[in-house]
């Protein structure tokens, strides 16, 4: 197969065109620099390494294509836990409602990003199915000993996120989605690293971030039911861990407009 038909040159002419568009914005900002902005963009081209090196163009092309096109799935099978936990334990969803309504400032986006027990139900929802199940790989660069095993150069180890999470000694009753464990201690990146480890998603804030307001906005506008009442288990997709059957809701009511909480 050749041409148009070929999906590799499909997936080829599409990449080229949307690195062209990103190089473009790249372009601009060096034509147009505004040491006032602050997103994502702004702060990657203002980054250096230890010897004072800013990032490429391609590496910055490649920063942005990670945010474009691992952070919409994630971030959406995240939300979707977070939906059927709330919906299949009432109670969790009634406790959000209960914090939106009596936060200082509703309309805030900032303000809802942080209450406390939204923030809980969102990290419980990322340890017990974390949307990344495994750390990036590691090589070692020379022997190591671990819990008396020995490895040599070149051992490529590859930690479990999941398996962590589900510790019971650093989460009792690991299968049961408890938000209050979050508001009772603190964890380290050690136990809780839902973002895949020491080199951290870089689009760890910003997903957080639109996980809260997206869960706060649904709630406070909808009233929404599981389709299913069966228990959800999880899959592997690809990378990712989802919801095996998807989380069907199904829309019963929608509430006065100026109740909403949030406004984006």
């Amino acid at each position: 197969m050749g041409g148009e038909i070929n999906p590799w040159v499909r997936y080829q002419k599409t990449l080229t065109q949307l690195r062209n568009l990103l190089q473009a914005e790249i372009d601009s900002r060096r034509a147009y620099p505004d040491p006032n902005r602050r997103d994502i963009l702004s702060l990657l081209m203002s980054a250096v390494d230890e010897l004072g090196n800013p990032l490429s163009d391609i590496e910055l092309q490649d920063e942005l294509l990670t945010l474009l096109v691992a952070g919409h799935e994630t971030t959406a099978t995240a939300l979707a836990w977070a939906l059927y936990w709330t919906h299949y334990l009432p109670e969790v969803r009634e406790k959000i409602r209960q914090e939106l309504a009596n936060c200082d400032d509703p309309t805030n986006p900032a303000t809802i990003a942080r209450l406390p027990y939204l923030g809980a139900v969102c990290q419980e929802t990322l340890r017990i199915y974390p949307v990344g199940m495994l750390t990036f790989p590691r090589v070692a660069q020379q022997p190591v000993e671990m819990l008396g095993y020995q490895f040599g150069t070149g051992a490529i180890f590859v930690g479990c996120i999941y398996l962590v999470h589900q510790r019971e000694d650093l989460y009792p009753n690991p299968q049961q989605f408890r938000p209050e464990r979050f508001l009772e201690r603190k964890y380290s990146p050690l136990n809780l690293f839902p973002w895949r480890g020491a080199r951290r998603c870089i689009g760890e804030a910003l997903a957080l971030y639109e996980m809260k307001l997206a869960l706060a906005t649904i709630l406070s506008r909808y009233e929404l039911a599981l389709g299913d009442r069966r228990p959800e288990q999880p899959q592997r997709r690809g990378l990712t861990l989802a919801p095996a059957r998807g989380v069907n809701m199904v829309l019963t009511a929608r509430k006065p407009a100026a109740k909403t909480p949030v406004t984006v």
